[in-house]
């Protein structure tokens, strides 16, 4: 056994919120790399892997976060709430508070799975350093979990890693902004239908380059906010051009702008909490993970057209 597996045998991890998409990917991955998972779930997850405890946790509960958290060395959250401001609103920050008890008292490193919304509108490239400037409801309630974070880390209380994800796509995704109504937009009518502006540059992030990211930033002595591997930005017609080649099809381009969506939202439910964000769409998204490369080299950032056919084909699979 070499020393680098020795270190990895040693280490336990809790992963909260395995039963989500990047959860169960994180998990799967870990796995195959040696390492003893305590998959946590509201309802136990169900993963029939050596090495994987399946486990049930009320995340309201101090108690039951301590004893989740507990002998973990590298505890990762990736615990989504309802998609709603008023519940972000009235559970997020407790949530994180009991969660910086548990990893305190623990001594476990804390790898925090974020998104971009506490940035606000960025002009330029959003870089780690990009000032805190939400204006949405679900934004302010981001920026306070970051800024409650920070402080604790500050303080030397925890071991803490911020990682940052852009709007994530892939196999098995659905509801993200590239998920189902995308798909489905491609291959059954031929449309690139973008949510926002098209003219507006966008990045995504390919969801099977989250583990590998994660992986080292719980091994690896490194704190602080990081932005998680992403390729670069493009335009609607950009991204219509890539997806041509991918699928051998000639696509039409059309943007899902705010008044459509406005009046899609009175029957789609989701529409209606994604609304606030929209200014992500129909201004320039430039999310810069440059940091992170050159932190871990050996990371890799998966091409457009790699994962664009990969997520294509996945969906045909699926709808057959």
């Amino acid at each position: 056994m070499t020393a680098q597996n020795t270190q990895i045998s040693s280490k336990t991890i809790a992963v909260l919120g395995a039963s989500g998409n990047v959860g169960k990917l994180l998990v799967e991955y870990l796995v195959s790399k040696g390492y003893k998972i305590k998959a946590f779930g509201r309802h136990a997850p169900k993963f029939d892997l050596k090495n994987v405890e399946n486990l049930e946790v009320d995340y309201s509960n101090q108690e039951e976060m301590n004893k989740a958290v507990a002998s973990s060395d590298i505890t990762y959250m990736l615990v989504g709430l309802e998609y709603k401001s008023k519940v972000w609103e009235a559970e997020w920050v407790p949530l994180v508070k009991r969660l910086i008890d548990a990893c305190e008292s623990a001594k476990s490193k804390l790898v925090f799975f974020d998104n971009v919304y506490a940035y606000g509108l960025t002009p330029g490239k959003m870089t780690e350093t990009s000032p805190l400037k939400a204006q949405t409801r679900k934004g302010k309630v981001r920026k306070e979990i970051q800024e409650t974070l920070e402080e604790v880390h500050k303080s030397g209380k925890i071991k803490l890693v911020i990682a940052k994800c852009a709007d994530f796509y892939g196999p098995g995704i659905t509801t993200s902004v590239l998920g189902d109504r995308f798909l489905d937009f491609i291959v059954n009518k031929n449309t690139v239908e973008l949510f926002g502006n098209p003219a507006k540059k966008h990045n995504y992030t390919y969801v099977a380059d989250i583990p590998p990211a994660l992986e080292v930033l719980g091994l690896s002595d490194f704190e602080g906010v990081i932005h998680l591997p992403t390729n670069t930005a493009h335009t609607g017609q950009e991204f219509k051009e890539i997806l041509e080649k991918v699928t051998g099809k000639t696509l039409k381009l059309t943007g899902l702008r705010q008044t459509t969506a406005y009046f899609l939202s009175l029957f789609i439910p989701i529409l209606r909490e994604l609304f606030e964000m929209m200014y992500q769409s129909e201004n320039d998204y430039d999310f810069d993970s440059n940091k992170i490369l050159k932190e871990f080299p050996e990371l890799k950032v998966t091409s457009y057209e790699v994962g664009f056919k990969e997520t294509i084909e996945w969906y045909r699979k699926v709808q057959s």
